[in-house]
């Protein structure tokens, strides 16, 4: 028992963590879709028309367009990744996309708190903050298949050094006499 406790503790949580499964994986991509689509129905309801006859910025109206853009890139993404969830570079765009939305929505969510309803800006960020522990979770997974990614590059630079190596210390093939053409 002290044993399996000193090697938690030195190995530290991170290590010890089994590696996703891809069902796990790819209930993480469903998760944060569904949550993004969830709340599309919500933003129907938002009116930044009439804020702006209000006296508020005509910004509002820009930034409920783009985040309805966002959610359905957002499901786009996740359909994507579902299809080839080892793709790093589609993963962090996916990822980097749900953090930009979730800052158009902060921003929205104060206008909607402001000239509309602060109940519906309280129920939308709280229908949006549900997707975090799916994005926690998809974060852990990008970080360790960047890990991985390094290592598997780790692996074949060494692989290369070595027969860079065992090329070099080879003798030079025998030089060709030169031939004069006439």
């Amino acid at each position: 028992m002290r044993f399996s406790i000193a090697f938690f503790l030195c190995c530290g949580a991170a290590f010890c963590q089994q590696a996703m499964t891809d069902q796990q994986i790819l209930a993480i991509f469903s998760g944060i879709s569904q949550h993004a689509a969830s709340l599309a129905p919500m933003l129907e309801q938002v009116r930044p028309d009439d804020w702006i006859a209000k006296g508020a910025s005509d910004t509002y109206a820009a930034q409920l367009a783009s985040t309805r853009q966002g959610i359905a890139a957002i499901q786009s993404d996740m359909q994507a990744l579902a299809q080839h969830p080892d793709g790093l570079s589609d993963g962090l765009k996916a990822l980097f996309r749900v953090e930009a939305v979730h800052q158009l929505l902060s921003s929205l969510m104060g206008g909607l708190r402001r000239y509309q309803n602060p109940a519906l800006a309280d129920l939308i960020e709280s229908v949006a903050a549900e997707d975090r522990a799916d994005l926690d979770n998809m974060q852990q997974y990008l970080l360790q298949l960047a890990s991985d990614k390094e290592e598997q590059f780790a692996v074949v630079d060494k692989e290369a050094q070595r027969c860079r190596a065992t090329l070099s210390r080879q003798p030079a093939p025998p030089a060709s006499p030169n031939r004069r053409v006439q």
